[in-house]
């Protein structure tokens, strides 16, 4: 089975930040062009006009009244210092460690023909489980919840879209899940990522008491918390019962992360949903992040997990490739 190194997890991170720098330097040149165009020698004025609202209005208490200027020139004077030559700042940044040669030296095998027919394997046999129509709700629900987040639902759209069609036209479907919390919100969320918006905030109308409350037993609900807090977050405008849920779950939450009653792994995923949650996340970086949290479970799917490190050093590879022939029109 393919481990992923510290190396390609390096590479994959860097390959990431190298991306979102370039953009934001071709930012920030753009910006300074601009200030340029605006601001150059002899300068250039821009007249300020005081409405006659602003005129009639009293002078805030410590302010000089302007009434008796009409008209204010601003000059623009980025950049200039009384009696000093103007100097353009350097930030000093250091030459980037992703050099032309360095990048023409990344190698790796993963399109050789043999691991070709491994993947291809491997994606027949997770098709298998997800088209098994015997397997229980619950279990296709969290066979689908991994896929996406390992990084490969983008190789299985058309079979979870059949899937959550089959799971969608369940008899009692928006009555609740199985009455069960996890199962409803977790069931709740897949449909809205893949547009069946057809199901309802009334799903979770089984959570709620007499009185229009929340249970009060759902807090004891860790599981189900997090999923209803994640489900919370692909609300409709004005869906309010989803809108309370999320509130109800946030405090809750932040009580049971500051409390010593649950593992150590349970209460850092509660922070993480807290502070992003999975509908705001990059793919491909909780894709990473998962696949090692993936691998601690006892109960993880080992086709699963050995598919998803193999799929991610795959599209790594692409990236660097591509990252490559960019290399090139600018070396």
């Amino acid at each position: 089975m393919l481990h992923k190194t510290g190396h390609e997890r390096h590479n994959s991170y860097n390959i990431h930040t190298t991306l979102v720098l370039s953009q934001l330097g071709l930012d920030i040149v753009m910006y300074f062009m601009a200030t340029e165009l605006l601001c150059m020698s002899p300068g250039c004025f821009f007249a300020h006009k005081l409405s006659t609202s602003q005129s009639a209005r009293k002078p805030l208490q410590g302010i000089a009244s302007t009434t008796s200027r009409p008209s204010q020139l601003v000059r623009c004077s980025a950049g200039q210092t009384s009696g000093l030559t103007d100097r353009r700042q350097s930030a000093n940044y250091q030459p980037s460690s992703w050099s032309y040669d360095f990048l023409q030296s990344l190698e790796a095998n993963y399109h050789d023909q043999t691991y070709k027919e491994k993947v291809e394997k491997l994606e027949k046999e997770v098709k298998r489980m997800i088209n098994k129509e015997d397997a229980s709700l619950m279990t296709t629900l969290d066979l689908i919840d991994d896929i996406q987040r390992l990084g490969l639902g983008y190789r299985f759209e058309e079979e979870i879209r059949k899937a959550l069609e089959r799971i969608s036209s369940l008899d009692g479907f928006n009555s609740g899940i199985e009455k069960s919390l996890h199962a409803t919100a977790l069931g709740f969320r897949l449909l809205r990522q893949h547009g069946f918006n057809n199901v309802s905030q009334d799903i979770f109308k089984i959570i709620k008491d007499q009185n229009g409350s929340f249970k009060e037993s759902l807090s004891k609900d860790v599981k189900g918390m997090l999923s209803l807090y994640e489900a919370s977050h692909l609300a409709f405008q004005g869906e309010s019962l989803l809108d309370e849920a999320r509130e109800f779950t946030r405090t809750h939450l932040n009580d049971l992360i500051r409390s010593d009653d649950l593992s150590k792994d349970v209460t850092e995923e509660i922070r993480q949903a807290l502070e992003l949650p999975l509908h705001h996340r990059m793919k491909r970086l909780e894709a990473e992040r998962y696949i090692e949290e993936y691998a601690k479970r006892s109960d993880a799917n080992r086709v699963l997990l050995e598919f998803a490190k193999w799929d991610f050093n795959m599209v790594q590879l692409t990236l660097q490739n591509d990252l490559k022939d960019l290399s090139s029109f600018t070396s």
